[in-house]
């Protein structure tokens, strides 16, 4: 429940910003400044050789990773998803994208870690 709490109050921190973006590094840096101003944030912190998410971020004493999205197979972010899931130091999950489309049928969850979900609205 806890997990649940944090995760959905950075997402909707996230949310409650507009964005003005043209690459996904771009719309990263954005992130990154609108994630500083209220939460402990490390950019590409490495979980293991394979798996970086794009922001780790401390919210309510948890450590919540973060996965910004432009582009990408809907599989392929759910597979990423659960690997960032799997370790141990990550309470929960927050994907964040300006496109509907990558945020649905994302489930609410993934190996017992929530998702919450972040809509970044602004332009491309």
């Amino acid at each position: 429940m806890a997990a649940t709490a944090a995760a959905t109050a950075v997402a909707e921190h996230l949310s409650s910003f507009n964005y003005n973006w043209m690459t996904e590094r771009e719309l990263q840096d954005h992130v990154a400044t609108v994630l500083e101003t209220r939460f402990p944030t490390r950019r590409e912190h490495a979980l293991s050789r394979r798996d970086r998410p794009d922001f780790l971020v401390e919210s309510q004493g948890l450590t919540i990773a973060i996965e910004v999205k432009v582009a990408g197979a809907h599989n392929a972010v759910l597979r990423q998803l659960g690997r960032y899931a799997e370790h141990d130091g990550i309470a929960a999950l927050v994907l964040a994208s300006g496109k509907r489309t990558l945020l649905a049928g994302v489930p609410r969850q993934i190996h017992t870690k929530p998702i919450a979900l972040a809509l970044l609205a602004g332009a491309l």
